[in-house]
């Protein structure tokens, strides 16, 4: 199992984030089986325990191959208004690289600890480090997901993209010939998404994201 430092983990005033390990596994799983985080992409849950551990081995992989992979969130203190108490798992913060060399950045905090800022707390301190690094970091959204898209707009985010793209599609939705990406939710092709990223990106590499869904 890989080994991370201290100087990767990252303190802001309400919270922690530490490299996403397989401890974790419980906590995070139970966040992304919550129905209501998946609100806008239901078919996105995950159903089992296989599904979170092995999104734990590619941060894992990430962290090894890149510096930088997911980071699970706690509280520092407890949350005024809930049963979260310190050191609660509400959530995890991504900049993973992904094959097309950019980092995918994103959040997922639980339901409980909504409405307060920690999300944009926890997307504000962990797109600092992304944007240190060499690869562009880039993020997907569903454009019905109005406060995700509000959140990747806060912390300074430029959208670069919005549509309905198709597995295989150039930039303007256009088909792409011979490719053969296969999204992981496909679900989402059919729906309205925003992509954003930290620098404008050559067409290739956003034809491919689009083709994430």
């Amino acid at each position: 199992m890989p080994e991370f430092s201290a100087a990767e983990s990252l303190v802001t005033a309400r919270l922690r984030l530490d490299p996403l390990a397989a401890a974790d596994l419980a906590g995070v799983h139970a966040i992304y089986a919550d129905p209501d985080t998946w609100r806008h992409l239901p078919s996105g849950r995950h159903t089992t325990l296989a599904q979170t551990d092995r999104m734990v081995d590619e941060s894992e992989r990430s962290w090894a191959a890149s510096g930088l992979g997911r980071w699970t969130i706690r509280l520092r203190s407890d949350l005024p208004g809930t049963n979260l108490p310190a050191g609660s798992i509400i959530g995890v913060a991504s900049a993973t690289l992904m094959e097309c060399g950019a980092r995918n950045f994103g959040y997922r905090l639980t339901p409980a600890s909504w409405g307060v800022g920690l999300a944009t707390e926890a997307a504000t301190a962990a797109l600092a480090v992304a944007r240190a690094s060499t690869f562009p970091v880039t993020a997907r959204a569903l454009a019905a997901n109005l406060a995700s898209v509000r959140v990747l707009e806060r912390i300074g985010l430029t959208r670069v993209w919005s549509g309905r793209g198709l597995p295989g599609a150039e930039p303007d939705g256009t088909p792409l010939a011979g490719a053969d990406t296969a999204p992981p939710h496909p679900h989402s092709i059919a729906l309205e998404r925003v992509i954003f990223a930290d620098r404008p990106l050559p067409g290739e590499l956003l034809a491919a994201i689009i083709r994430l869904g």
